[in-house]
């Protein structure tokens, strides 16, 4: 479906992005695996996507330098050519071991300097040159409609519904030539659901009306559908992928 395609996938050493880098490449896109620091799990991703016959190149920028990210866009460019898909994935988590000993403030700067500057100035850059057309792909979260308690969603769900309102001004802004969407994920299995209680997990699972956790191969699908010819007429829309949970 992507043979000769140029796809980049920000912030695709793990989880998510990982998968949505291993899903394009086979379909046959040549792929950017992004990292802001997991250098080595980047890398093995390339190593995978080879290994299968694909072809992929990692590269390291970080996002919230804003200084960084022109040059990144540029230099993905140069290497793959025109690009055809942009995913915006990258994102500074709000209750992880790296914002040890930063204050509430610091964290939300970090968050916002990341998930919300990082994917515009990504977006404002590749405005210029998209010339030929493309498709973005935003990264939103499905309780940016329903809230959530505590400051780590507080955090999260103010930057991803920055970046939802993004998704609708860029679609309007680059129509007809680009489309820009946005996909919105619930409860996804990956490194930190695997550590969280089999009470904890039994309890979200019972939460969602189809019964379990949403996986990373239920974002590519759904990144795959939304990046390709059958999804030609969509533009400026947000995708939810989280079984139900969230309704609107």
């Amino acid at each position: 479906m992507f043979h000769n395609k140029n796809v980049v996938v920000t912030g695709a050493g793990r989880g998510i992005g990982r998968e949505l880098a291993l899903a394009f490449a086979a379909q046959g896109a040549r792929v950017l695996v992004h990292y802001g620091h997991a250098r080595e799990q980047a890398e093995e991703v390339v190593r995978q996507i080879e290994a299968r016959g694909g072809q992929a190149t990692a590269m390291q920028a970080d996002l919230s330098v804003a200084s960084e990210v022109g040059g990144f866009v540029t230099r993905a460019c140069e290497i793959l050519g025109p690009i055809d898909v942009w995913i915006n994935n990258a994102g500074a988590s709000a209750n992880s071991e790296e914002i040890q000993g930063l204050s509430e403030e610091q964290v939300f700067a970090r968050v916002l300097a990341v998930d919300v500057m990082g994917a515009w100035l990504c977006c404002r850059t590749l405005a210029e040159m998209m010339r030929e057309g493309g498709c973005i792909l935003n990264t939103g979260w499905n309780h940016v409609f329903d809230g959530a308690p505590g400051f780590a969603n507080q955090a999260y769900a103010t930057s991803k519904g920055a970046v939802i309102a993004m998704t609708h001004c860029f679609a309007r802004e680059l129509a007809p030539r680009v489309r820009v969407n946005c996909i919105a994920p619930g409860w996804i299995e990956n490194e930190w659901a695997q550590s969280r209680s089999p009470t904890f997990r039994a309890r979200v699972a019972q939460s969602i009306p189809l019964g379990r956790w949403g996986t990373t191969s239920d974002i590519a699908a759904s990144a795959l559908f939304l990046a390709s010819p059958g999804a030609s007429f969509i533009t400026g829309q947000v995708l939810v992928v989280d079984g139900g949970e969230v309704m609107r």
